[in-house]
């Protein structure tokens, strides 16, 4: 079953005149949010329909909805909007009372809340899953225009997002909700972006200036790659991430390239069953395992590089150590 989302409604309700009343820039963005999904009356879920989840579950999703908003921001050659985590603590209080009522609309709680106060242009979008998947929401706003619209508003800068993880069936009227997610998107004039305002969910290195002086592109570094990255040293050894966090890979994996200032090239991978561990690519072990296939071949990396007497070692998850010989010069693996 597909998502659930908010039907557009562009008549002048209470809402949208709380909303006009606001700012004429807020007014253009916010008429095409008001609105309201369900026809019945509002329900009270039950405190048990909302379920926890860990804090890292939480902070992954939330890192993918926003690689995924700006990956389709970057389609339609729109600058990328960062994230805050004060203006998600808005997305957040609105997705879970959308829990607990069971219903999908919108209150003027993301205009209002002084979190997010100075903003120029506001815009909240809500979407449910039956499928506990954030991809099954980004598509859908991405297939509606009124939604589409907030998504790829060029003066939005920072977003909230809001993630309600429920248990399938609302006690109040029975539907099959597993996921409802809301995006509080902003403006703000020069300076005034709230102090927590960041390139990724967990933050993430500043990229430095490039040689015309422009800054590079700024990717950030989340997740299991983020602890392996730090705990390898960081951007003192592994340089700069040059690409997003990308997925797809076996076994819901995951990797991101980086750049040393050597000029090594090194790309940190991640699985459900491997964790987060390093291939150094221009290394010799690391041309090895390209030419044996990359993760598909060798498998995932379960160690970095180490030393054994004469012999740079790596374990690899499809039961193949990779040797290279500093006597020799010559690479093999063992199974």
């Amino acid at each position: 079953m597909p998502p659930r989302h908010l039907s557009v409604r562009t008549g002048r309700s209470p809402l949208h005149r709380a909303l006009t009343a606001v700012t004429a820039a807020t007014a253009a963005a916010a008429v095409v949010l008001t609105g309201s999904l369900l026809a019945a009356p509002q329900a009270d879920a039950a405190p048990s329909d909302i379920v926890s989840v860990s804090s890292g579950t939480r902070a992954a999703d939330a890192q993918k909805m926003l690689g995924q908003i700006n990956s389709h921001r970057a389609s339609k050659g729109l600058k990328p909007v960062k994230y805050s985590p004060s203006l998600s603590g808005i997305s957040q209080g609105q997705s879970d009372r959308l829990v607990r009522g069971e219903v999908i609309d919108h209150s003027t709680t993301f205009l209002t809340d002084r979190r997010a106060a100075g903003y120029d242009a506001a815009g909240e979008i809500h979407a449910l899953s039956w499928q506990n998947s954030v991809t099954d929401l980004t598509t859908w706003w991405k297939g509606s225009p009124a939604h589409n619209k907030v998504l790829t508003d060029p003066r939005m800068e920072v977003v909230g997002i809001g993630l309600t993880y429920v248990d399938g069936r609302l006690s109040g009227n029975g539907q099959g909700w597993r996921l409802v997610g809301s995006v509080s998107s902003y403006g703000f004039p020069a300076g005034r972006a709230p102090a927590d305002t960041r390139a990724g969910v967990t933050g993430g290195p500043v990229a430095p200036q490039s040689s015309t002086g422009s800054a590079a592109a700024i990717y950030p570094v989340n997740g299991g790659i983020r602890t392996r990255y730090n705990g390898m040293g960081g951007a003192a050894v592994l340089g700069t991430p040059v690409s997003p966090e990308r997925g797809g890979l076996p076994g819901g994996g995951v990797y991101q390239n980086f750049r040393a200032a050597n000029g090594a090239l090194w790309k940190i991978l991640w699985s459900p069953r491997s964790g987060a561990h390093a291939v150094k690519e221009t290394g010799a072990i690391g041309r090895a395992w390209q030419r044996a296939g990359y993760e598909r071949g060798w498998g995932y990396p379960l160690t970095e590089e180490y030393r054994a007497g004469s012999e740079v070692q790596q374990r690899f998850s499809n039961g193949y150590t990779a040797h290279w010989s500093s006597a020799t010069n010559r690479t093999w693996v063992t199974r």
